[in-house]
C-alpha cells in the first residue's frame, strides 16, 4: 500500500481526505520545536563546568590563540572557535553571546529538516519524522549550549539536503558543484563532517557510476579531492595539534592521571582487540544512547528508534534505491572506522554523534509510518498513529514546561553564577579590587588554571564582575588608603578533592611578604561555593590590605 506523491515516500495512514490536516501537523511540530529551542535559549541557563571549559578560550578576544591547542584540555573545530570569538567580540562576553551561533543552527536545522524530509517523504511520514526530530531532547539541549555539537547537526543536514538536491534531479551537475563548494566549510565547522561528506559521497560514486554523464562524473570527483584536501588542511593547522595534546580523550595518560577520565572518549571505542565482546558492545551502542531520539537511555533505552530506523532504511533502499541509503548508512561506518583507530567517539554519548540525527530521525519517521501502516482497520491505523504522534507533542512541551521550571543543568551552576554576581558588585564597592590570577597574572596553584572549575570562576568573573567586563583590571595603586582599601581575592578548590589544585607554598609565601613591606593586612574573608558538593567546591579567599 506504498505511494509516491511527487516522487516522494509515504503509507495509507490517514484517509486522502486529511492530508491537508496533516501538513498543518508537521508545520506545528515545526513551531513547537522553534519554541522549544528559543525558550532553552532565553532562560539562559547558568554556564555548567562543560561549557566554561571552551567558552575560557574566548576571554582574551585573540583568533590567533584559536588556532592549535586550546586551554582546559578542549578540542573543537576551528571556524566554530573563530564564529564563537566573533559573537563575543562584537556582543561582549556573555551567556547569550557564547550560545548565540550554536542557538541560530539549533533554529536552522528544523526548517531545513522540514524542507528535507519534505523533499524524500510525504503524509503521515514525513509527519512522524519531523515530530521526532523536532522535539528531540539533545537537539534541543544543545542548541543553547557552547558547543559545537548543533553545528554538528546543521553541517550534517547541509550537506544531506545538497546531496539530495542533486540526487532528485541528477542532470543538474551545478548542485554537485555547490556541494563541492561547501565542503571547504562543513569540515571546517564541524570534526564529523568528514564522516556526512565521505559516507555521501560514496553514494555520489555509486550514483554516478551507473551513469554515463561525464559532468557528474567529474563533479563528483571534484567533490571527493576537495573533501579529502579541506580535511588534510584543516588537520594539518588545527585539529591534529588538538588531538595530539589531548591524548588522554583516547586512553589514559600520564598528565591526567589525576583527571576523570570516566568521561573521555574511551568508552566509545569498539572492543577490537576482544573481537568476543564486540557483538554485545554494538548491540549497547546502537540500543543506547547514540539513537536517544526523541529520547533515550543505556541498555537498550533507545531501541525502539533503532528498529524504526532500520525499517526505515529498509523502505529507503528498497523504494529509492541503495544509492539515497548509502546516504544514511556510509556515515555511520565511517564514523565507526574512526572510532576503531580511537580518532572520534562513535556512541555512548549522544552530544558526540548528534550529526547523525537527521540520519536517524528522517528514516524512523519513516520506519513508524509503515509498522502503523501495517495494522488493517484503517480507523485503529489512524488512532494509534495519533497517539504516537500526541505522545511525541507531549513530550515536546513538556521539554519547554520543564526547562522553564528548572532552567539549569546543575544546582550547583546556579550557586556558582549567583554567589559570583553578588560577590563581585560587593567586593569592589569603595575598594580597590583586584584577582590575583587574572589581574596580576600570578598562578599560586599548579595546574589549576588548566583544568577543573577555575574555568567557571573565570567565566562568571567575566560576565558578573563590573571590573573585568572589559578584560584582566589593574588595581589603582595611587588610590588605596584607609578608606579604599586595596582588596586581593584569592580563588581555589580544596586540594583534597582535586590534586592537581595543590598550593604553591613557597610561591605563595615570597608574594605575601612582598606585598606586605607596603601594605598592612587588615582584613580577610573566606567564601565557600557549593561546599556540600565536593565536585564542585569553590573557594574565594579575600585579603584586604591598608597602606602602612
Amino acid at each position: 500500500m506504498i505511494a509516491k506523491v511527487r516522487g516522494c515516500l509515504d503509507f495509507e495512514v490517514f484517509s486522502q481526505e486529511s492530508y491537508r490536516r496533516v501538513r498543518a501537523a508537521a508545520i506545528a511540530f515545526v513551531f513547537l520545536g522553534l519554541a522549544a529551542r528559543l525558550v532553552r535559549y532565553l532562560l539562559c541557563f547558568p554556564l555548567w563546568p562543560d561549557e566554561t571549559f571552551l567558552a575560557a578560550n574566548f576571554l582574551d578576544g585573540s583568533y590567533s590563540g584559536l588556532v592549535g591547542p586550546l586551554a582546559y584540555h578542549q578540542v573543537a573545530p576551528l571556524f566554530f572557535l573563530f564564529a564563537e570569538q566573533l559573537a563575543v567580540n562584537l556582543f561582549s562576553f556573555s551567556e547569550y553571546a557564547l550560545r548565540f551561533f550554536p542557538f541560530l543552527a539549533g533554529m536552522a536545522s528544523v526548517l531545513i529538516f522540514f524542507r528535507l524530509a519534505g523533499q524524500l517523504l510525504q503524509g503521515s511520514a514525513r509527519l512522524a519524522a519531523v515530530a521526532i526530530f523536532a522535539v528531540s531532547y539533545y537537539p534541543i539541549r544543545h542548541s543553547a549550549e557552547v558547543k559545537p555539537y548543533s553545528i554538528d547537526l546543521l553541517v550534517s543536514l547541509l550537506l544531506l539536503k545538497l546531496a539530495v538536491d542533486w540526487w532528485t534531479d541528477p542532470g543538474r551537475t551545478r548542485r554537485l558543484w555547490l556541494l563541492t563548494a561547501f565542503i571547504p566549510l562543513a569540515v571546517g565547522f564541524s570534526f564529523p563532517a568528514v564522516f556526512v561528506g565521505g559516507g555521501i559521497g560514496i553514494g555520489i560514486l555509486l550514483a554516478v557510476r551507473r551513469g554515463k554523464d561525464i559532468r557528474a562524473v567529474r563533479a563528483a570527483a571534484a567533490y571527493i579531492l576537495v573533501l579529502l584536501i579541506a580535511f588534510g588542511a584543516v588537520y594539518a593547522v588545527s585539529t591534529g595539534p588538538q588531538y595530539e595534546t589531548e591524548k588522554w580523550l583516547s586512553g589514559p595518560h600520564p598528565e591526567t592521571a589525576g583527571f576523570n577520565v570516566d568521561r573521555a572518549w574511551v568508552k566509545a571505542f569498539p572492543p577490537w582487540r576482544n573481537p568476543e565482546k564486540l557483538p554485545l558492545w554494538l548491540l549497547k551502542i546502537h540500543t543506547g544512547m547514540l539513537f536517544a531520539y526523541p529520547n533515550g537511555g543505556r541498555d537498550g533505552g533507545s531501541a525502539l528508534t533503532l528498529i524504526l530506523f532500520v525499517v526505515g532504511t529498509v523502505v529507503l533502499a528498497r523504494r529509492k534505491g541503495g544509492d539515497l541509503a548509502v546516504f544514511f548508512i556510509a556515515p555511520f561506518l565511517l564514523a565507526l572506522a574512526a572510532a576503531a583507530l580511537h580518532r572520534y567517539p562513535y556512541g555512548y554519548n549522544t552530544r558526540f554523534n548528534l550529526y547523525l540525527a537527521p540520519l536517524i530521525c528522517l528514516p524512523a519517521g519513516l520506519g513508524a509510518a509503515r509498522m502503523v501502516s501495517l495494522i488493517r482497520p484503517p480507523k485503529i491505523r489512524a488512532g494509534v498513529m495519533v497517539v504516537f504522534l500526541g505522545a511525541l507533542g507531549i513530550f515536546g512541551a513538556g521539554n519547554i514546561i520543564l526547562d522553564m521550571a528548572r532552567p539549569y543543568k546543575n544546582r550547583e551552576d546556579v550557586a556558582s553564577r549567583r554567589f559570583a554576581r553578588k560577590f563581585w558588585a560587593e567586593e569592589s564597592r569603595d575598594a580597590e579590587l583586584a584577582c590575583v590570577y587574572t589581574d596580576l597574572g600570578l598562578d599560586f596553584f599548579p595546574r589549576l588554571w588548566n583544568w577543573g572549575h577555575s574555568s567557571r570562576y573565570l567565566c562568571n568573573q567575566a560576565i558578573y564582575s563590573p571590573l573585568h567586563q572589559d578584560g584582566p583590571h589593574q588595581p589603582r595603586w595611587e588610590m588605596v588608603s584607609p578608606d579604599r582599601p586595596l582588596k586581593f581575592v584569592v580563588f581555589s578548590v580544596p586540594a583534597r578533592f582535586e590534586p592537581y589544585a595543590e598550593l604553591d607554598r613557597e610561591a605563595w609565601e615570597s608574594w605575601r611578604a612582598e606585598i606586605e613591606t607596603r601594605y598592612r593586612l587588615s582584613g580577610y574573608r573566606k567564601h565557600q561555593v557549593n561546599e556540600e558538593v565536593p565536585s564542585h567546591h569553590e573557594v574565594y579567599e579575600v585579603y584586604e590590605f591598608v597602606p602602612r
